[in-house]
């Protein structure tokens, strides 16, 4: 299937759905609970250490993305993914809305890019540039909105969207394996965060620090899709140039 004509009715459904969003669902204020998380152990002088340094993962898997992968969508995605590391971890070390603002901000680059990559299909067009452009705006925008109104429903979006696109986008994309685990991966991270104090009971390791464990093993499956891509897009490359050699 096309890529680009099967992305045509998802793009037709976010036109509609948020809209929608935004007539039937009321605002949305950011839970002051959400701060209060299960580990909050200091360890050599570094407050609530588990959920600091496990965001060490976004980290190595940002600066594995930005030295393979040249292209712009790709660069963009992996400076999110980085960006994560750093933006998590200032967040962790004293949990407050302010704080959040940084940890919330690359993770919409990360959010945005992925979606650019998956409607524009696979060829790096001048398309998938202005897409990329329209929505990292619209990710980067959804936070400072809630920072300055209080109002969450545009960043729910941005960070919700994308992952059920990714469903159907597993019909029509190439190397989809890589989505998927990707989708399943993120789909337990959040698992694990809403039962942060369950897991905590049970284990010497709360269920926030296990998330951002997975959410980044999700980032890297996404590297591994956009390795894949890449090789597939240079190999057809070299295929057409040997075939206008024999001609």
């Amino acid at each position: 299937m096309d890529t680009n004509r099967a992305s045509l009715p998802i793009a037709a459904a976010l036109a509609l759905i948020v809209p929608a969003f935004f007539l039937f669902v009321p605002p949305i204020a950011q839970d002051q609970a959400y701060h209060s998380f299960a580990d909050s152990r200091s360890i050599w002088s570094i407050a609530n250490f588990w959920n600091v340094v496990s965001n060490l993962p976004f980290a190595i898997v940002g600066l594995l993305g930005l030295w393979k992968l040249p292209a712009a969508v790709d660069r963009v995605l992996f400076t999110g993914v980085l960006l994560t590391f750093f933006g998590s971890a200032y967040y962790h070390l004293a949990p407050s809305d302010a704080r959040l603002v940084w940890d919330r901000l690359p993770m919409t680059l990360v959010f945005m890019a992925l979606l650019a990559l998956v409607l524009s299909g696979e060829n790096d067009s001048r398309f998938r540039l202005w897409l990329l452009a329209l929505l990292v705006t619209c990710g980067v925008g959804s936070v400072l909105w809630w920072n300055i109104t209080g109002d969450l429903r545009w960043y729910v979006l941005v960070q919700f969207g994308p992952l059920l696109i990714l469903i159907p986008a597993l019909w029509f994309v190439g190397e989809a394996r890589y989505l998927a685990a990707a989708l399943a991966f993120y789909g337990l991270a959040k698992l694990a965060e809403f039962g942060d104090r369950a897991v905590f009971s049970s284990l010497p390791i709360s269920g926030h620090t296990i998330k951002h464990v997975l959410a980044a093993i999700a980032t890297c499956c996404i590297f591994r899709w956009r390795v894949a891509a890449s090789r597939k897009a240079s190999n057809a490359i070299r295929c057409e140039s040997a075939e206008l050699a024999v001609c």
